[in-house]
């Protein structure tokens, strides 16, 4: 074999490694491509999860506050009677004030919950808001109208803690 062959069986070689490179690149670059879309959607989806386990959790710590603050509403409407008792010619003297102080703070308390007291008076009943625990016939009210609350009803987060007991007319 003359230096010339040698030469171009050289370069042929030189020549078909050089593409077996290139292609060898080509496959390698096709692999990582594969591999990152494989790898951002794996994020995604682990993203998406923890996204639905926050929501999940938000609406669990809902579900519990707004058991505990049921278990305290009736804590609270007992302290709003017994604060409509006091003695007009007592409401002045300092421990009548005090209560009253700690009822606003009893208040705030449930406001700083997202807490709602749910309108009552003058309202026409929905029964996902009120329960109606008595009736009057008023033929100079409209139909359905509450006339009277007997127990306040709470709401917190579009969602009813407790309904408001009302009394409402019915003309039937």
């Amino acid at each position: 074999m003359s230096d010339k062959d040698k030469k171009d069986k050289d370069k042929k070689h030189q020549s078909e490694s050089g593409v077996s490179k290139i292609e060898q690149k080509i496959d390698f670059a096709q692999q990582a491509t594969e591999n990152l879309a494989g790898w951002q959607k794996a994020l995604a989806d682990y993203q998406n999860l923890q996204k639905e386990m926050d929501k999940r959790l938000s609406g669990m710590n809902d579900f519990v506050a707004a058991g505990i603050i049921l278990d305290l509403l009736p804590i609270f409407d007992n302290y709003q009677i017994a604060i409509s008792h006091i003695p007009k010619d007592q409401k002045n003297h300092s421990w009548a004030v005090g209560l009253e102080h700690i009822l606003k703070l009893w208040a705030t308390f449930l406001a700083d919950y997202g807490v709602e007291k749910i309108q009552t008076i003058d309202q026409k009943f929905n029964p996902h808001l009120h329960e109606t625990v008595g009736e009057v016939n008023n033929q100079n009210q409209e139909d359905q109208m509450i006339v009277e609350e007997k127990l306040a009803g709470y709401s917190s987060k579009d969602r009813v803690i407790r309904p408001a007991k009302v009394i409402i007319n019915n003309k039937n």
